[in-house]
């Protein structure tokens, strides 16, 4: 479950934590404290994956101490936010949680690289991990930035886990997953939506807790499924293959219910629909990404995405109070992604075929 947690925590609780405090509390880009919270949150995502061998080594070498110091700066960053403080022009605030951030990043994006080449382990520990970032936003409701802390204490078990240096210099062939990458867009855009609607009412804490307990709930039922990837099949069990579709679908039918009546965004079956789809695209996630050979997922994309969702819908949302039914527009890059996978699959599967055996 450290592995987990230490993957999950920058994408699920820093991101959130960050934005809520960027876009509820407000955030001065008129200086240079402003732009420093933007390095973490797109920058270092986007710059990670392309870094050297031997640099991937010297982070691993290094992944303990890095933890520590992320666990020291967070305490520092959090204890003036603890009760809601978020000082918009604070340069030694915003210094000190990009600082985090940057921790952060860096752990999770190791320990999805640790997740991603040790296949074969059963995902029970998700569910947990799931679990307790549920607990964090539960928290929100008395706490609004708690999330913060959460990132802070979900890498606090990165310090005593073993890297392995030689893990980063194994060279794994992975494959874009286009349409995961705007599912996890699709679903972040929705997700905050009954944050930027509440905003300093941190009702919506409890809300977002719900939908992530419904997420762990799916990941439980991949595990009592029995669910294993091998490389001849990576979609399966149905459960797996279905899990994208289904989180497509789920998110779908979310989004022209709140077309429909706006008002539903604060409703908490809305929450638990879309944490179902969640735990759809997070299984499908870790199962692809567990998978030795091409068929592997690259991660690091889709937590790009996610926060760009996040952040996207933010902007927007003042816009989608005038015009409902434009909150639909974020499920079309997932759909015409999954269009476009599904037909190169067929064309893959008909060249196969043609081929003389």
């Amino acid at each position: 479950m450290r592995v987990r947690l230490a993957a999950l925590q920058f994408p699920l609780l820093y991101c959130f934590g960050v934005l809520v405090g960027l876009s509820v509390y407000g955030v001065d880009f008129g200086s240079v404290s402003g732009y420093l919270y933007v390095v973490p949150l797109l920058l270092a995502p986007v710059v990670l994956p392309r870094v050297e061998a031997e640099t991937l080594r010297w982070l691993r070498r290094h992944a303990r101490p890095l933890a520590a110091i992320g666990v020291a700066l967070g305490a520092v960053a959090y204890r003036p936010l603890h009760l809601g403080f978020w000082d918009e022009k604070s340069l030694a605030q915003s210094a000190a949680v990009s600082g985090l951030g940057l921790i952060s990043v860096v752990v999770g994006w190791l320990a999805v690289t640790q997740v991603a080449n040790r296949p074969g382990r059963t995902p029970a520990s998700l569910a947990g991990a799931l679990a307790i970032v549920a607990v964090f936003f539960f928290l929100s409701r008395w706490y609004p930035l708690i999330p913060i802390l959460g990132a802070v204490l979900c890498l606090a078990p990165a310090v005593t886990l073993r890297w392995d240096p030689e893990e980063a210099g194994v060279a794994r062939r992975t494959e874009r997953t286009p349409f995961l990458r705007a599912l996890a867009f699709y679903l972040a855009a929705e997700l905050g939506q009954v944050v930027w609607d509440l905003g300093v009412d941190s009702s919506w804490g409890p809300q977002l807790a719900l939908a992530f307990v419904t997420a762990a709930l799916v990941a439980m039922a991949w595990w009592l499924a029995g669910a294993r990837v091998t490389t001849n099949a990576p979609g399966h069990p149905w459960l797996v293959a279905g899990a994208g579709v289904a989180a497509l679908v789920l998110a779908a039918a979310v989004s022209v219910a709140t077309a429909l009546q706006p008002s539903f965004v604060l409703h908490p079956l809305r929450q638990a629909l879309l944490g179902l789809a969640f735990g759809g695209l997070i299984v499908t996630v870790f199962a692809r990404m567990r998978v030795p050979g091409p068929h592997a997922a690259k991660v690091q994309g889709v937590w790009l995405w996610f926060t760009i969702g996040l952040a996207v819908s933010n902007v927007y949302s003042l816009q989608l109070e005038a015009f409902p039914a434009g909150r639909l527009g974020f499920a079309v890059p997932a759909i015409v992604a999954f269009l476009w996978e599904r037909g190169q699959a067929a064309r893959r599967d008909r060249r196969e075929l043609a081929e003389p055996t």
